[in-house]
């Protein structure tokens, strides 16, 4: 056997994530940036690799501004949105019609 590779039959990471900060901060950005709504949803796993990659992405949001601002901005977004979709809700006679759900469905879908 090789050293530094498993040995034969024992479980090897899909993406093995170095500790959080190990990275040059614009290889630390890129992975935050790419699971970052995943993050902010709580979407991530709690299985091994997903609590690695949670560690990772907190451990970069403290020490980069610009990412903070970033995860700041989409808990903004969020919670704009959760308030208008209860606002939506509690009054039904202002229910958007089916020709503009039809149209927000097919700008959603790209």
């Amino acid at each position: 056997m090789s050293p530094g590779l498993p040995a034969a039959g024992a479980p090897v990471p899909i993406f093995p994530f170095p500790p959080a900060g190990s990275l040059p901060l614009a290889a630390d950005c890129f992975i935050s940036r790419l699971h970052l709504h995943d993050y902010v949803d709580g979407e991530i796993g709690a299985d091994h690799t997903g609590s690695a990659l949670r560690e990772i992405i907190h451990g970069h949001l403290a020490l980069c501004p610009r990412c903070t601002r970033l995860e700041h901005q989409l808990r903004a977004f969020r919670l704009r949105l959760r308030t208008l979709g209860a606002r939506v809700n509690e009054q039904p006679d202002e229910q958007p019609s089916p020709e503009f759900r039809a149209r927000i469905a097919r700008l959603l879908a790209g």
